[in-house]
């Protein structure tokens, strides 16, 4: 048997989903009739309505009908009106079909039905028939309030003019001019005319329904010629002028007032006029006042009409939603719009209608014979279907024998789950928004299904995949169609068709439950068991086999950047379709080369975090140590490490006993070892989500070529770092907590590995490492090592105790004792350090460093510092830290005591000190002598040294100086045994010598002040000696003798004699040289004013008399004040001053009253200036008679002549 023998209906009929109110044909009517399916909430609804119309039940006229689009709204008024139709024939038929179904549902209802609690009888029923049929008399009025809206008409009287409009309309009237129907029409009507108008106007040749609007636009007089001819009795010229001024009064009492008179006209208490008005919620929105519009008509027409008018309204919402949405109260009874709610006191709500139910009903409605048979096959096959159809709770598969029946061969859940697929693909606009999940549209899509399948056998079923069929394909919008282009693109690389073909089935399947909306996505999730469940045909059909394929599918629709695998909160493995920009960025991303280090620095990110970030330094017994990690090659934390750690995540074994073996002889033989490999092998899912990740990473750092992909990426990193966090992270994370672990070529037991996890396991597994591998570090570890500089340089300062000698050596001393003995070469203690930080030690510097300190101290070894031996405790103790390199390890010279007792005393002689400290240590004494800073011999050096420098030039310096280079040799010595012979050597030599210097210090300390103070004296007075009388010369030299005596403490009161008589001496030379040149100074200024006043020259243009005597006596040498006395040079300058001022002379005035007026222009008088000359007097020839005398005098009077002649006073210098 084939599917399309099941089926009550046949399938070549027409199944009209979506019913057209204009479509009134016969067959139409018919089918609508016979194939409409009812419900109890639908008989419910129908039974009020038709009562309420023929008595009212409350107190007022509205209906309000509300449903969500595609809930059958439109075919229930449909119904509803052959319920009511003036055609008795589609009415009785409408009521039949009502009756016959309302006694199924009583029949099929098991106790009081809803029916009978809602008062619906079929007797009722049958007493509404026979008044509808035989009695009233009902006209509609049906329209869609958003289709006949004029947008440019008055909002305020909205409601009013459609109303009257579409009255019109139904009366026969034109329904959009309203003044042209009521003085036009209206009035042709009244009088009988209409017709006989309507027909003569086509007799002109004009159509007056087709052109009526041309009339009311142009040839509203031709209309009205018309009219006039066919009823004389209109006053058309009123007519016009009412059309033209449009004098209508659009009001509620006035259409009111319209509607009563046409009602009374119907002389008729049976007739009833019903608006059914469609979509009136889309219309009013959030417009209080349309609201408040449509309350004031209905209460209107209630008062005027008394129940012979009724308006019915359809809405996608209730009437209480309507209401809040504009902003209304429900609650409060007085709220001006909530009032709305008691005049729509019949309600009809078709939200309860399951679209399954209306469907199976009309679709898959069975034969009598074929619903046994199906039910002999679900008692067969019962078990074998629950365990195919495995589903999400919210979904159902077959729950009962008639649910069964009702659906195959369809499964239960297709139908409510692809009412949410069409929801949500009308949402992301993929289809038409017609195509929505609701009654309309799973009535077609199933009815184009079982057409599809028609020819299928039964025992087979339909999967869910044949709903992206033809149908569904059709409606499919742009954006849609690129959702799932990339798809189609893929199938075609399938050349087998019947694989194509099932490569093609799961990606329709996918496809629609990927795109379920965020709220239904959850209920049923594209994991590989629901895809296999959708997928399934028939009931013995292996869903392991079909698994397996559709794992295959998802792999190759993943390769090619289809689809994704994720997974959810708890772990379920879903798929998700690419968006058309997903999918390039997804096969850019899969085109990403990851190399090593990127690999290796993800790994770090994970494994770092998981142990809270390691530190690179490691602390175990006395020393801190560098740690390095190796992830695959590439080093982290620190390149010169202590301590390595690696991950290894490749090996060429997985075994970890193998792979411990063949790293003992390598670098890795001292490693501590995290032997990821075999755990990472196994978990293939996980290495390629992590390639996947870092792949994406490296995608990121590019940039991006668009806003659009920049949006793209960032949705591709998001995922990423969710599968990271909910992946990739806590899988590596538990392989760390539980890999093997190998420790120095050893692979660590479970009890050595422990329990613990995370920070501490791996604290843990380092300790246990380095116990392994340092395995003498615990050697030092004890109250005596010092921890730091400080304590190091105490425990060196310390003074050797005698009783160290006999001490035997401690466990560490030996072991840095036998490696210097078995040292070939020099050794540093740089050297040392670095050999006992090593393995197997892993001693500390200070460590290392103290117990060669104690070998020093047994003067078993000695340390040389910058090529220096006698190195003191200080300077090591300051440097062997920092100057390691710097302090060479010898091995120690011994001193016999008798040398040693031999050179202290001669250092008490030298040195004048009763004792010596360090007398029993050769080391120590040589330190305290000569390599402290306050010892005797560098304490007198340093005095000497401050002397020589005060001293200097003195005759006896070189005394102190000798003593000096003395010491400073004796410094020079740094072999311990010829220091001591060297001062052993010295000592009466230097006694004698620093017996010298004391006598010059004491000098220096009494009496050095006056010796200054002379050699001041003759140093100052050098070039005045000479001014003294031959008879104070001898005293001159003698005093000038201290300048060269080597012992002069004992002459200083001799020389302090001769300095005090030799300066009363000089003091009076100075006083005779001083009056003698104020003499001269004082004659010249006389002169010099005389003259100045003399030529009216003010005395402020020379110098002045006492600055310039101050000045040529200020000074102490007798010489230049000998020359000071000499005032010709300065005469001769201060009279050129006094020249250069001497005022011009000015023109001569008369004097009295008589003589004559002097000529300006005549010359005056030029003074006569004082010249200071100086003759010639020299002569070069001998003068022997008075002729020569003669002669030369006559020179001098022809030379004096020439300053005369030149009008000069002349002064003979």
């Amino acid at each position: 048997m084939k599917f399309k023998d099941l089926y009550e209906k046949g399938l070549d009929r027409k199944v009209n989903p979506a019913v057209s109110a204009s479509d009134l044909t016969d067959e139409t009517v018919l089918t609508e009739i016979v194939e409409y399916v009812f419900t109890e909430e639908i008989v419910i609804n129908l039974y009020n309505i038709l009562t309420n119309i023929k008595v009212n039940q409350g107190s007022h006229i509205g209906i309000w009908i509300n449903g969500y689009y595609g809930s059958g709204k439109s075919h229930f008024l449909k119904y509803a009106s052959y319920c009511l139709s003036q055609n008795k024939e589609r009415c009785e038929m409408a009521f039949i079909r009502l009756i016959e179904a309302t006694e199924d549902i009583m029949r099929h209802t098991s106790g009081i039905s809803k029916l009978e609690q809602e008062g619906v009888s079929v007797s009722e029923l049958k007493s509404l028939q026979k008044w509808y049929v035989s009695q009233a008399d009902v006209e509609m009025v049906m329209f869609n309030i958003g289709d006949v809206h004029d947008v440019n008409a008055d909002q305020t009287t909205a409601f009013t003019t459609i109303f009257w409009n579409q009255f019109n309309a139904q009366r026969g009237y034109n329904s959009f001019n309203l003044a042209l129907a009521q003085f036009l029409e209206k009035a042709l009507d009244d009088n009988g005319k209409f017709q006989e108008f309507k027909e003569y106007v086509k007799s002109k040749g004009y159509d007056w329904e087709r052109n009526i609007s041309r009339f009311a636009a142009g040839r509203l007089d031709l209309a009205l010629q018309m009219a006039k001819e066919v009823d004389p009795t209109l006053s058309t010229d009123v007519i016009r002028t009412r059309i033209l001024n449009n004098e209508v009064n659009v009001s509620v009492e006035a259409f009111a007032a319209e509607m009563k008179e046409f009602i009374e006209n119907k002389q008729n208490r049976n007739f009833r006029i019903l608006f059914f008005v469609d979509e009136v919620s889309q219309f009013i929105g959030e417009h209080r006042d349309l609201l408040l519009q449509l309350q004031s008509l209905v209460k209107r027409l209630d008062e005027v009409c008394e129940s012979h008018c009724w308006i019915a309204c359809t809405a996608q919402q209730t009437l209480e939603d309507v209401v809040t949405n504009v902003g209304g109260n429900v609650s409060n009874p007085e709220d001006e719009v909530g009032k709305i709610l008691g005049r729509f006191e019949v309600r009809a709500s078709l939200q309860g209608t399951s679209p399954e139910y209306i469907t199976q009903k009309r679709i898959l409605e069975k034969k009598g014979d074929v619903e046994i048979m199906l039910g002999n096959m679900f008692d067969k096959d019962k078990a074998k279907l629950d365990a195919q159809f495995i589903l999400p709770s919210q979904y159902k598969a077959y729950t009962s024998k008639d649910d069964f029946v009702a659906c195959y061969p369809f499964v239960p859940y297709q139908f409510q789950l692809i009412m949410k697929v069409l929801d949500s693909f009308v949402n992301m606009n993929y289809v038409d928004k017609q195509v929505k999940g609701n009654e309309r549209s799973l009535i077609n899509i199933t009815f184009s299904i079982a057409k599809e399948t028609a020819d299928m056998e039964v025992g087979e079923f339909i999967s869910f995949d044949r709903f992206f069929g033809a149908m569904f394909q059709g409606s499919m919008q742009h954006l849609g169609q690129r959702a799932i282009a990339n798809a189609r693109q893929a199938l075609e690389h399938i050349a087998d068709p019947e694989k194509q073909e099932f490569y093609r089935r799961v990606v329709y399947v996918l496809f629609m439950i990927c795109n379920l909306s965020d709220v239904d996505k959850p209920s049923f999730l594209a994991t590989i068991d629901n895809i296999v469940t959708l997928l399934m045909t028939k009931v013995d059909a292996s869903k392991s086999a079909i698994k397996h394929e559709v794992s295959t599918v998802l792999a190759f629709l993943i390769d090619k950047a289809v689809i994704r695998k994720t997974k959810t909160e708890t772990g379920s493995e879903i798929y998700e379709f690419y968006t058309e920009e997903e999918s390039k960025v997804a096969q850019l991303i899969k085109n990403q080369q990851v190399d090593s280090n990127t690999y290796s620095d993800e790994l770090k990110s994970i494994f770092f975090s998981h142990f809270g970030n390691p530190s690179n330094k490691k602390t175990y017994a006395t020393r801190s140590f560098n740690v390095g990690i190796n992830i695959d090659g590439r080093n982290y934390l620190s390149n010169n490490a202590d301590i390595c750690v690696d991950f290894v995540t490749t090996a060429g074994t997985d075994s970890v006993e193998q792979f411990a073996f063949s790293v003992n002889n390598t670098s890795q033989g001292t490693h501590l070892i995290y032997f990821l490999y075999p755990q990472l092998k196994d978990n293939a899912e996980l290495r390629a989500n992590f390639l996947y990740y870092c792949r994406v990473q490296r995608f990121a750092q590019e940039p991006a070529i668009s806003d659009e992909r920049q949006r793209t990426k960032e949705i591709f990193r998001q995922r990423a770092k969710e599968l990271y966090d909910k992946e990739i992270k806590p899988q590596f994370q538990h392989i760390l907590d539980t890999c093997p672990v190998i420790s120095c070529g050893a692979v660590l037991s479970a009890s050595q590995i422990g329990t613990a996890k995370k920070a501490e396991r791996y604290e843990a597994l380092l300790n246990c490492h380095m116990e392994t591998l340092y395995s003498f570090a615990m050697l030092v570890s004890n109250g005596e090592t010092p921890k730091n500089g400080a304590d190091l340089s105490a425990k060196i300062l310390r003074p050797v105790d005698p009783a160290l000698l006999n001490m035997p050596l401690s466990t560490p001393e030996k072991k840095i004792k036998d490696w210097l003995d078995r040292s070939p070469h020099d050794v540093t203690v740089a050297d040392v350090v670095r050999q006992f930080s090593k393995v197997p030690y892993g001693w500390s510097d200070y460590a290392t460093i103290y117990f060669l300190n104690e070998l020093v101290r047994r003067h078993l070894y000695a340390f040389n510092y910058n090529n220096n031996p006698n190195v003191s405790r200080e300077e090591t103790a300051r440097n062997i830290v920092r100057d390691a390199s710097k302090f060479t390890v010898e091995k120690a010279k011994a001193i016999s005591q008798e040398v040693l007792n031999d050179f202290i005393d001669a250092w008490k002689h030298i040195f004048n000190v009763m004792s010596v400290k360090g007398s029993n240590d050769s080391t120590e004494l040589f330190r305290n002598c000569k390599e402290t800073d306050d010892s005797q011999l560098n304490t007198l050096l340093k005095n000497y040294r401050s002397l020589s420098r005060k001293l200097n030039e003195c005759p006896f310096v070189h005394t102190i100086d000798e003593a000096v280079t003395l010491m400073e040799s004796w410094l020079t010595e740094r072999d311990h045994l010829k220091f001591f012979q060297t001062i052993i050597d010295a000592r009466d030599e230097a006694c004698r010598l620093f017996d010298r210097c004391k006598n010059i210090n004491s000098f220096c300390n009494d009496q050095f002040a006056n010796y200054e103070n002379v050699r001041k004296f003759i140093d100052d007075e050098r070039d005045n000696f000479a001014f003294l009388a031959d008879e104070q010369q001898p005293a001159v030299v003698a005093i000038r003798a201290i300048l060269t005596d080597e012992e002069p403490w004992n002459k200083m009161p001799s020389y302090m004699k001769m300095k005090r008589t030799l300066k009363g001496q000089l003091d009076e030379c100075k006083t005779h040289l001083i009056e003698k040149i104020k003499a001269g100074y004082n004659k010249a200024f006389d002169e010099l004013e005389q003259y100045a006043n003399e030529v009216n020259v003010s005395r402020d243009k020379f110098a002045r008399r006492d600055i310039t005597i101050s000045l040529k006596t200020s000074t102490s040498n007798f010489y230049a004040l000998q020359a000071n006395a000499d005032t010709r040079d300065f005469m001769e300058e201060e009279m050129k001053k006094i020249n250069d001022t001497i005022p011009a002379p000015q023109p001569s005035t008369p004097r009295g009253n008589g003589g004559s007026t002097p000529n300006p222009t005549d010359p005056q008088p030029k003074p006569r200036m004082r010249k200071i000359v100086y003759l010639n007097t020299h002569t070069t020839k001998p003068m022997r008679s008075e002729a020569d005398v003669d002669l030369y005098l006559a020179g001098l009077k022809a030379e004096l002549m020439r300053y005369i002649n030149d009008d000069n006073d002349i002064i003979i210098g």
